[in-house]
């Protein structure tokens, strides 16, 4: 049976919904002229100077105007952040943790990006952070991209090489790849080979935030529901 937009979009879990939400949301706004990508670029002078705190965040979201690279890198983006998540971020702890791992990402990136200029959106950059991060879960599974097979943990690398052989800059890839490692190496490997060291570990209040909205949410459900069968009475 084929799989409707629809069935695509509603199974989707949720921190990938969320991101693909926001990426879609922005592009539409700037290709109809709503808002400008120059409103949304990563500028440190003028989050410092101008408080114009937004694009600390707007930087991770656009992707550029609707096009071939823009859809391509919506499936992309949605087809490895889904089997990330659904695979190894199940739960209100799994999304308190894949948020988490976004955040440092982020913040790595912010920082990279403070000292090379140049890098005003980091969207690429946070793809590939995801997608190395799945990729290392499972680093020997059998992957295929438009014919060729490889190893998981060579789909980056071959990505970037394919973004290349189309005339795009590698910079944002090999960053979102380096940042990416850099979370796996703290989270996975240090604390297998030093026990007690847990350096990246997800913190507590972000655990309890998610398991409130979860139970907020519960609520709500419960009470519409009860709402129905009053309404409708029989």
């Amino acid at each position: 049976m084929a799989v409707t937009p629809e069935t695509w979009f509603k199974t989707m879990p949720v921190v990938t919904k969320t991101y693909f939400c926001l990426a879609f949301g922005s592009t539409l706004l700037c290709t109809f002229g709503v808002i400008s990508p120059m409103h949304l670029y990563l500028d440190f002078e003028l989050v410092w100077k101008k408080f114009e705190i937004w694009r600390l965040f707007t930087c991770f979201i656009f992707f550029g105007k609707f096009s071939l690279p823009f859809l391509f890198s919506m499936l992309i983006l949605t087809r490895y952040s889904t089997m990330l998540e659904n695979g190894y971020f199940l739960g209100n702890k799994g999304t308190a943790e894949m948020v988490f791992m976004m955040m440092f990402a982020g913040f790595v990136q912010w920082i990279v990006a403070y000292f090379w200029a140049g890098l005003y959106f980091l969207s690429s950059a946070m793809m590939f952070t995801i997608i190395y991060v799945w990729s290392r879960k499972d680093p020997y599974m059998a992957v295929s991209f438009w014919g060729f097979a490889f190893k998981a943990w060579h789909f980056p690398f071959v990505l970037t090489v394919f973004s290349m052989l189309l005339g795009a800059s590698p910079v944002l890839n090999i960053v979102g790849i380096a940042v990416g490692h850099l979370y796996h190496y703290l989270r996975d490997i240090v604390p297998t080979y030093y026990p007690g060291w847990d350096l990246l570990q997800c913190p507590q209040f972000m655990y309890n935030l998610f398991e409130e909205q979860n139970v907020h949410g519960r609520n709500q459900r419960w009470q519409g529901g009860a709402g129905y069968r009053l309404g409708g009475g029989n």
